[in-house]
């Protein structure tokens, strides 16, 4: 059953997911998220993340175009080059690392500790199922080069 979990989700579906458990973990009502947003002094927080997520994860994607090697999470065979340049040099996963951010706004936006629960799961799940399938593939497709990058930059931060 683990297998079959590997790369099967796109990871913004996953960060959807995400989302909805947080809202459900934080059993707010749409009346609660009304409110929150008519009361633009608790913002700042939830949307200087997702602000950050949003520039990030494009940051990545950018990248990625200038090296014109593919952006499908769900086919990293089809990686054309090792993407080290850029934001790719504080992070090996910014697109992730961004969906995270804009998650962990939505927490600070639904205001409660158990909301946090939805970026929890995000992060074992895209670690598990979607970051170390691509990081094998990418060790098979540029042996020392990839590792080398591996032994520079974080997974994460």
């Amino acid at each position: 059953m683990m297998k079959y979990l590997e790369l099967k989700f796109p990871p913004p579906f996953v960060m959807l997911m995400s989302g909805i458990f947080a809202w459900i973990m934080a059993q707010k009502e749409v009346s609660f998220i009304q409110q929150q947003l008519m009361e633009t002094d608790g913002l700042f927080w939830p949307v200087l993340f997702f602000i950050a997520g949003i520039l990030l994860a494009v940051a990545g994607i950018k990248e990625f175009k200038n090296h014109q090697t593919t952006v499908n999470p769900l086919d990293p065979y089809k990686s054309s080059s090792l993407v080290t340049r850029g934001i790719y040099q504080f992070s090996r996963n910014p697109m992730y690392l961004g969906l995270m951010l804009v998650l962990l706004g939505w927490a600070d936006f639904l205001d409660t500790f158990l909301a946090y629960g939805g970026a929890l799961i995000f992060y074992f799940y895209i670690s598990y199922f979607q970051i170390r399938p691509e990081e094998k593939i990418l060790k098979e497709k540029f042996g020392q080069d990839f590792s080398d990058y591996c032994m520079k930059v974080r997974r994460w931060l």
